[in-house]
């Protein structure tokens, strides 16, 4: 059965564009089909290739761009998920794993077999009956209102944990323990624990993050005001409200691949978290 991948690309850099062919060149004289996000095939005169994210049931996605890229694609991917080759095209990429001009070595590399797979653990959310899209890094709950305070309740597996007055609510997995949270004073979770990380936005109350176990099945209960947006990812949102004013937040059963060929989170994370882009240059 002849292999396949997708290619993801961000559109506004045309050496991303210009990667995006190059890289399905070489997959292509491999013997794989190879397929583009609609959008990118259109920039690239390959109509004929465009597939949707939700259709890409392939063995492999290359990604072109940043955390941003990854993060949208990986909302919208079929399950189980194919695992991802991310290459370095945004602003600080702490999940893509070579830079542009490692991208047809990785590829390369790849092909032989070199690499390792590395897991990471999404995060269901319920409203009611219904299933908001798999986060991989957070899921927010905020007010609707720009500068209103949201007051909510927190809840672990129907225990209360305690009530916050605050910007907004983070619900993070442990990849995303390294994003939005942790730009919010949000602890950094070692990869080898699974759990959830809850911070608070701008409390005003004396809160701290608090760390679930992966068991832990989590409820944020709206207090005031009656309504409130979910944003999964930075990318989709939902408002809330109408009589159904509560969150449920569990680990999912889906899980995010990345290929890796070198398996150290920590060096990832002084290079592209705790330095600014001058001192990675000098590492």
């Amino acid at each position: 059965m002849t292999e396949s991948i997708g290619i993801v690309a961000r559109l506004d850099r045309w050496e991303a564009l210009d990667l995006a062919l190059k890289i399905s060149k070489r997959f292509e004289q491999d013997g794989f089909r190879v397929f583009f996000e609609p959008d990118l095939a259109e920039q690239i005169r390959r109509r004929g290739l465009a597939k949707p994210l939700e259709e890409m049931c392939v063995d492999l996605i290359v990604t072109i761009g940043g955390d941003g890229t990854i993060l949208r694609t990986c909302l919208r991917i079929p399950k189980p998920e194919p695992p991802l080759l991310a290459v370095d095209m945004g602003a600080r990429g702490f999940l893509t794993e070579v830079p542009p001009e490692r991208a047809l070595e990785a590829v390369d590399q790849y092909l032989k077999g070199s690499y390792n797979i590395e897991c990471h653990s999404k995060i269901a959310s319920f409203i009611g009956d219904f299933r908001l899209p798999d986060a991989l890094n957070e899921v927010f709950v905020t007010s609707r209102h720009l500068a209103k305070l949201l007051h909510v309740k927190v809840w672990k597996n129907d225990v209360e944990v305690a009530e916050c007055r605050a910007d907004g609510v983070i619900i993070a997995s442990q990849v995303g323990s390294t994003a939005y949270s942790f730009s919010s004073g949000g602890p950094i979770i070692d990869p080898e624990v699974d759990a959830l990380v809850l911070t608070p936005v701008c409390p005003v109350n004396l809160i701290r993050p608090i760390v679930f176990s992966s068991k832990s099945r989590i409820t944020i209960e709206i207090l005031k005001p009656k309504v409130a947006s979910i944003v999964i990812d930075g990318d989709y949102m939902r408002n809330i409200g109408d009589g159904e004013l509560k969150v449920n937040v569990r680990i999912s059963e889906h899980k995010s691949r990345f290929v890796r060929f070198e398996q150290n989170f920590y060096r990832r994370l002084k290079a592209r978290l705790l330095f600014s882009r001058e001192e990675e240059e000098q590492l």
